[in-house]
């Protein structure tokens, strides 16, 4: 398939990754010229387009008319919606796809046409509605034929991450802290989020970095 993956920086990073392996076709829209060039060394077979995919002259550019799907990874829910309506208004985009960080704005958002609105908060909601604890949380997802892992990772007080900012975390490669469940309430973190013992990560991997993932945040295996 075609897809343009529009904004975002870590998720976006892992997407292209994973995109790229299913053998698809990617362009990649970004705003940060510092994150276009990491991009454009770590996949050369990506095309690396620098620029606002909020601005239409940015979108016809890039080259994306008849594109299959356009996922947008930006920072604003807003922008992420005008990116999406114009994707399918303006370039023929079949399929849109968006993270919001409202959860209230998933169901809005679809109304609007988006074909599908992402939040991990009401994802985990509703997926915490349907469980009686949040223990019987599954540890262990396995997600299109094993090519994706989520883990939900309990901190304890001796591991390594506790007190330490996301950003500053030594993750490896295709590795995503998607959220944090603290007691009752579900966060859904940036790079300046602390990490508290106690805390229940849940960290989106491959399987070929899922060892790696658990060794960087809990110190051992043993402590899982």
């Amino acid at each position: 398939m075609k897809i343009v993956v529009a904004g975002g920086r870590d998720e976006a990073d892992f997407l292209i990754g994973l995109l790229l392996m299913g053998k698809h076709k990617i362009i990649a829209i970004n705003g940060d010229m510092g994150y276009c060039e990491h991009l454009a060394a770590s996949y050369n077979a990506a095309s690396v387009i620098y620029g606002d995919p909020c601005k239409e002259y940015v979108m016809d550019e890039a080259g994306v008319k008849g594109y299959d799907i356009l996922i947008a990874l930006r920072e604003k829910d807003a922008d992420n919606l005008e990116i999406c309506q114009m994707a399918k208004r303006l370039f023929a985009i079949k399929k849109t796809v968006c993270t919001v960080r409202n959860p209230k704005n998933v169901e809005i958002f679809e109304m609007l046409g988006v074909d599908r609105a992402i939040s991990a908060t009401y994802m985990l909601a509703h997926y915490i509605e349907q469980a009686s604890v949040i223990e019987d949380l599954v540890r262990v997802m396995p997600l299109e034929n094993q090519k994706v892992l989520v883990n939900e990772i309990k901190v304890n007080s001796d591991c390594p991450v506790v007190d330490r900012r996301i950003a500053d975390m030594e993750l490896p490669f295709n590795t995503i802290i998607s959220c944090i469940i603290r007691e009752t309430e579900v966060i859904v973190p940036n790079g300046q989020n602390k990490i508290m013992a106690g805390d229940r990560l849940v960290v989106i991997t491959t399987p070929q970095s899922q060892k790696e993932s658990v060794k960087a945040i809990l110190g051992s295996e043993d402590n899982e």
